[in-house]
């Protein structure tokens, strides 16, 4: 069976004592969060310029390395959080003060904070029962699910885990995910989803330890890989499970001999989470733009409460006058003063020509004028189109 790129990461090691921490410019984050990968690909680069080194990694390092930190810029107070959000993104907020990103996902999850709802509220306003379970314990770990977000393009859920389980507490996070197995699935409306990996749990204050994840609408895959049609358009409601087998705690600061995290321990059970999700498209909003430039077409949006979702037709950049040989330039959106809006989501539909349909969701804050950039990667960049388009 062909093995998800989660799979892959899960074979691999790495001794993070060998690498210099380097600042990303916002050209290089923007790229990196469209593959929702930033930090595999940073290894990557390392990896091609010390070829004589064993440069991999293993699952609980990319989990740590793609772990959503969050921040509040309208509420930079974490105590003042914990009132206007649930406990849960409180927890969040307060961990994310003084990391490398906090500017960027401050913005991210200040949005979803305010247009999350909890699970306890979305049960409570279905008249029919689903057999719901959002809190489970399990040989001493309880897990719960506290908060959703779908707008029909992704789907958030916050969850947390108390326990006392004595080699857990003392982990700096939590893993669901190693190359031993048995990793966890989440399927929604009876469909598993392909390449789904848990974030990691990062311990707070409180002693809980709490995350964030995300679940793609746009371009989901089932487990051959192959493309699903979830109907998410015609429904108003989501149901999803969520199987997780195993809860393994570990120091982000501390490495093994063969460079793996130090563990400090692993709880193995089952745990079965269940949890509706309605969909909130009452800010959805559609309006076309049809701005082309070089031959690359932006030809819609749709504004959601979080997210703005543009439609571009793109040309077969191989070909003149691009001469990309990967057909893989840097591709995003700017606001009116040169920043990259953070990536959320993206589907790409390639045709036979070798065009292409894609659909990149950024999140949005209401700005009004933006640009939609496409330059290549190479050691001097050529941009081949800054298009700009005005939201309404």
């Amino acid at each position: 069976m062909k093995k998800n790129i989660y799979q892959l990461l899960n074979e691999v090691e790495t001794d993070f004592r060998e690498y210099e921490q380097t600042e990303l410019s916002s050209r290089e984050k923007e790229y990196h969060k469209q593959k929702f990968l930033m930090e595999v690909k940073r290894m990557d680069k390392m990896n091609r310029k010390n070829k004589n080194r064993k440069i991999w990694k293993i699952a609980a390092g990319m989990a740590a390395a793609c772990v959503l930190t969050v921040g509040v810029t309208s509420v930079a107070n974490p105590v003042l959080a914990k009132e206007i959000f649930s406990s849960v993104f409180g927890n969040l907020v307060e961990n994310a003060q003084g990391e490398k990103y906090e500017k960027e996902d401050t913005e991210m999850y200040t949005k979803l904070g305010k247009n999350a709802t909890s699970v306890q509220d979305e049960i409570g306003r279905l008249q029919e029962q689903g057999n719901y379970v959002t809190t489970m314990e399990n040989n001493g770990v309880t897990v719960s699910v506290s908060d959703v977000y779908c707008d029909g393009y992704v789907l958030y859920y916050t969850a947390s885990i108390k326990t006392d389980d004595e080699g857990l507490n003392r982990a700096d996070g939590i893993i669901t995910e190693t190359k031993e197995g048995p990793n966890p699935s989440i399927s929604i409306d009876g469909a598993t989803l392909s390449g789904y990996a848990s974030k990691a749990f990062d311990k707070s204050k409180d002693g809980s330890f709490v995350t964030i994840n995300q679940l793609d609408l746009l371009n989901p895959t089932d487990t051959k890989e192959k493309p699903m049609d979830l109907k998410v358009g015609e429904k108003d409601t989501l149901v999803v499970d969520w199987d997780v087998k195993q809860f393994v705690g570990y120091l982000w600061d501390q490495w093994e001999e063969s460079g793996e995290y130090v563990s400090t321990g692993k709880v193995e059970g089952d745990w079965h989470l269940r949890f509706p999700v309605t969909i909130d498209r009452s800010g959805n909003e559609s309006f076309d733009i049809n701005k082309e430039e070089n031959g690359i077409l932006v030809k819609s949006a749709v504004r959601t409460k979080a997210g703005l979702v543009v439609e571009v037709e793109l040309p077969d950049f191989t070909k003149a006058p691009y001469n990309d040989p990967y057909n893989d330039p840097y591709m995003g959106i700017k606001d009116s003063e040169g920043n990259w809006l953070q990536w959320m989501n993206q589907q790409t539909d390639m045709h036979e020509d070798g065009t292409s349909t894609i659909q990149i969701m950024v999140l949005y804050d209401g700005e009004k004028d933006l640009t939609f950039d496409v330059t290549s990667k190479d050691e001097e960049p050529v941009n081949f189109a800054s298009i700009g388009f005005r939201i309404p």
